[in-house]
């Protein structure tokens, strides 16, 4: 796919060691930056928006785990009886435990710049290509956090519908659960204390695999996607004064809308196999069974807004800090 991407620009990408080059610079990289600033920045601003949307992951969780539409009508009649039953603090059910995953902005802001600005260096041209690459290696590195903290999340977030949602499948966790809470603890530790009890270690990284299949070919669309669209964007209006930051977050919220539908169906398969504890084979066999073509939709409306909506922030957030951030001999040069 990387192929098919409109070039980019000769000046895009400025050259390490040549800070006196006049030349706009349109993609900042790692060497232009200072760190110091950086990472405080990027954190705060990515975390800001992920606490803000952390709703939009428990409604999707809670749409993806039903068999066909026994629990749920729509992702509007999943908020509303969610919010009824439970309140506030239902759609927040379990965010403290994804807390760790700030490590995750860490790991991938640094694979991420790190591997783009080296590929450049190594002649690769396509921004979006290099991209998509350094994307796939940061995703990959941050699914030992990922996973983990997903699975005790998830099992948080169905905690009041358990019956309904795991409806014959193995509750071996679910009924530890239930007694650990009755016997006075917290729902995350008992959640925790539960999936090390009927498991072992191995039991936080159940799914590793399928989540590597959801994250990874993610990053490898969504990339490409921005890029492809940032390039259309630049050849309908040529224009040099236009806002670079604009179309930054136009392309980012199509770029998130076309890689979250093009991996629903494995987003689907990952929640089910960490939740339901099947193999993989049986997995499958029972999600194609009972799903047949909604494996392309169910789940897809909150995932999409949420995705959708959080490539476009953090992308222009991202952008905004890394801007900011620029160390002051390239400052000149940056377009916005």
């Amino acid at each position: 796919m990387a192929q098919m991407l409109p070039p980019a620009p000769r000046d895009s990408y400025a050259v390490p060691g040549k800070p006196g080059n006049s030349d706009p610079l349109t993609v900042v990289g790692w060497e232009h930056m200072d760190l110091k600033l950086f990472y405080p920045s990027a954190l705060l601003s990515t975390w800001s928006i992920r606490t803000a949307l952390y709703p939009l992951a428990v409604l999707r969780s809670q749409l993806q785990l039903q068999k066909q539409n026994t629990v749920y009508r729509s992702t509007l009649h999943a908020y509303s009886d969610i919010s009824r039953r439970e309140g506030f603090r239902g759609l927040y059910r379990g965010f403290w435990i994804t807390v760790p995953q700030i490590g995750c902005s860490f790991i991938y802001s640094t694979i991420f710049e790190k591997c783009r600005s080296v590929l450049h260096e190594q002649g690769v041209k396509s921004v979006g290509g290099a991209a998509a690459v350094a994307g796939g290696l940061a995703s990959f590195a941050t699914q030992s956090i990922f996973v983990p903290t997903d699975i005790i999340a998830q099992y948080m977030m169905i905690y009041k519908n358990t019956d309904k949602l795991t409806a014959g499948h193995d509750k071996a966790v679910i009924e530890r659960v239930a007694t650990h809470v009755k016997n006075g603890n917290g729902l995350g530790t008992s959640v925790i204390k539960a999936i090390y009890q009927a498991d072992g270690a191995l039991g936080f990284y159940r799914g590793f695999w399928a989540s590597a299949a959801v994250y990874i070919p993610q990053m490898l669309t969504f990339w490409p996607s921005y890029y492809w669209m940032l390039g259309l964007f630049s050849k309908l209006n040529p224009n040099t004064d236009r806002s670079l930051l604009i179309d930054q977050a136009i392309a980012a919220t199509i770029g998130g809308s076309i890689s979250t539908i093009a991996t629903n169906p494995m987003e689907l398969f990952r929640v089910r196999l960490q939740v339901h504890r099947s193999s993989y084979a049986k997995t499958l066999e029972t999600m194609l069974r009972d799903e047949k073509t909604a494996i392309f939709t169910k789940g897809l409306t909150p995932r999409i807004i949420a995705n959708s909506i959080y490539g476009g922030m953090v992308v222009v957030g991202y952008e905004i800090v890394k801007r900011l951030c620029a160390k002051e001999e390239y400052k000149h040069r940056i377009k916005w």
